[in-house]
């Protein structure tokens, strides 16, 4: 497809494979690259491949949670290869990223079934157990830099997960709502 990018804090890029691809990454310059690669898996085969770019700015992060991955085809969702707003997936989720103060709260209804809740290792390339920020989650279970947790819908649709920010940094959190 001709893609060539440089990849830096708060963009996003998305690949669909589709009907194949070629892919290949490698760093610029000599220090080590410290990013997540997230794959999914489409609803339909035999996609057409595409390619999206979204860059995310840290203050829209600050102000709740940001949709940075949509599905394809929603309200807001754009199929423009460097559009505004989520990156369209042909998958049944939906991705939020929020940069959360020191004793701050923020929410999520849940629109699927589940979520899945990711605390982004900012701190750098560490082999060590979690450490750095610390999370709570709905009140109860806490969690540090580098751990996750599914968060399973009980209810009807909208569902609310409540994320507290309990350590001392700025939290990175993505969100996965999910079947």
């Amino acid at each position: 497809m001709g893609n060539v990018e440089v990849m830096r804090r708060g963009d996003v890029q998305l690949t669909s494979a589709g009907t194949g691809i070629r892919h290949s990454e490698m760093t610029h310059g000599k220090d080590p690259v410290h990013f997540l690669q997230i794959w999914s898996l489409p609803s339909t085969r035999g996609l057409p491949p595409k390619y999206y770019a979204r860059h995310f700015t840290d203050e829209s992060k600050r102000l709740g949670w940001a949709p940075v991955v949509g599905k394809a085809g929603d309200e807001g969702v754009s199929d423009a290869r460097e559009g505004e707003g989520p990156t369209p997936v042909h998958t049944p989720l939906y991705l939020y990223a929020t940069l959360l103060a020191p004793g701050k709260t923020v929410q999520h209804n849940l629109k699927m079934s589940k979520g899945y809740l990711h605390v982004v290792q900012t701190s750098g390339y560490n082999t060590e157990a979690s450490k750095g920020n610390k999370i709570k989650v709905n009140g109860g279970l806490e969690l540090s830099e580098g751990d996750g947790a599914f968060v399973t819908r009980t209810g009807d649709p909208g569902e609310t997960v409540t994320v507290e920010n309990i350590g001392e940094g700025e939290a990175e959190l993505l969100l996965f709502d999910l079947e």
